[in-house]
């Protein structure tokens, strides 16, 4: 008999999950609160136009392309991406404007230009950051934290004899001030920090890594939107034979002591071996395990920014803008400092 496995939360993560357990023997049962799945990662149509809600970055379409490759199917029969050759388009308030490229030697050549800066700080500093990357990406990304085997692995052996290179110890704007020292660009690589929702005046200079994501590994654009990602995983997930309970919430994880059981729903309990949820971890404890001791320090460490979005249709193009642009505010340390000290917004 195959051991039974549920999924709450069918966002991307959740949608990987599943795929997964399928893969690994067990028959999973997914329950989500909204009529649909994919979580940020829809869409909605009103008036002739389409919008992608949530995302609209796609980087390592490889991790995608594998989900579909352990079932032996063929991702491009099923989804579908181009690699843009715009990363973002950048504009500050004196009227200045920047166009990151996606390959390294236009860009280098261009930050030259339009800065006057030296091309050869601007490749070391991509060169540092690709160095960062390649050093922790086979921890943080490639291997579970939550495994002893990973701090014990050659990778970790050479990422903490390596520690002092990776500016642990000061902040990403200080260290963008010594290495870049233009105030346009600093504010620019400053930026990186809000890939995670961090501040560069408070997150550690490691952060200086994510340019690599861009500039080193690229960014995507995925035909018929972002949308398409969890859609073709749903659809994939559906034909492993994963079951679907959408408008269903989990209202609580069942447990005796430290081990599980199951999950209510819709005043029906469904019994398993394992379950992954996929919510906010904050939201998991206060909603669906109340009677368990809550991990306080974990709950209690500050959040990270999130994003007030608009969604407009409007009859004309604009060939200054492309997909990504940021318009940046004259003030960018006080922008950051009304988003986490004075929780307002700046009015700028």
């Amino acid at each position: 008999m195959k051991k039974k496995a549920i999924v709450i939360g069918t966002g991307i993560a959740g949608l990987a999950s599943i795929l997964r357990l399928i893969k690994k023997g067990y028959e999973v049962k997914a329950f989500e609160s909204n009529e649909y799945t994919g979580g940020k990662i829809t869409s909605f149509n009103s008036k002739g136009y389409r919008w992608d809600m949530g995302p609209s970055l796609f980087t390592m379409p490889q991790y995608v392309n594998e989900l579909f490759e352990l079932f032996g199917v063929n991702p491009r029969d099923h989804f579908n991406y181009k690699k843009k050759e715009i990363l973002c388009n950048y504009f500050w308030e004196d009227g200045t404007t920047f166009s990151a490229k996606s390959d390294p030697s236009i860009f280098v050549n261009e930050v030259s230009q339009t800065f006057k800066v030296d091309p050869g700080d601007i490749t070391t500093y991509l060169k540092k950051s690709k160095f960062k990357y390649d050093l922790t990406a086979p921890i943080f990304l490639e291997k579970s934290l939550h495994r002893w085997s990973t701090y014990f692995s050659l990778a970790a052996v050479k990422a903490l004899f390596n520690c002092f290179r990776l500016n642990l110890f000061e902040s990403l704007n200080q260290l963008n001030q010594r290495k870049l020292r233009h105030k346009k660009l600093i504010q620019f690589f400053n930026r990186f920090a809000t890939y995670n929702g961090s501040s560069p005046y408070k997150t550690p200079g490691i952060m200086s890594m994510i340019p690599h994501l861009e500039m080193g590994l690229g960014t995507y654009f995925p035909k018929g939107g972002m949308h398409q990602i969890s859609q073709s995983l749903y659809r994939l997930a559906q034909s492993e034979g994963a079951r679907f309970y959408l408008s269903t919430p989990v209202t609580e994880i069942i447990h005796n002591e430290s081990k599980i059981s199951g999950v209510l729903a819709a005043g029906q309990i469904h019994k398993c071996d394992l379950i992954i949820c996929n919510m906010d971890i904050y939201a998991t404890y206060q909603k669906l395990l109340k009677n368990v001791t809550k991990p306080q320090k974990i709950l209690s460490q500050e959040r990270s920014s999130s994003a007030l979005i608009f969604y407009w249709g409007i009859k004309r193009t604009f060939n200054e803008l492309d997909l990504h642009n940021i318009l940046f505010s004259e003030s960018y340390e006080e922008e950051f400092e009304h988003i986490f000290e004075r929780k307002t917004i700046i009015d700028d």
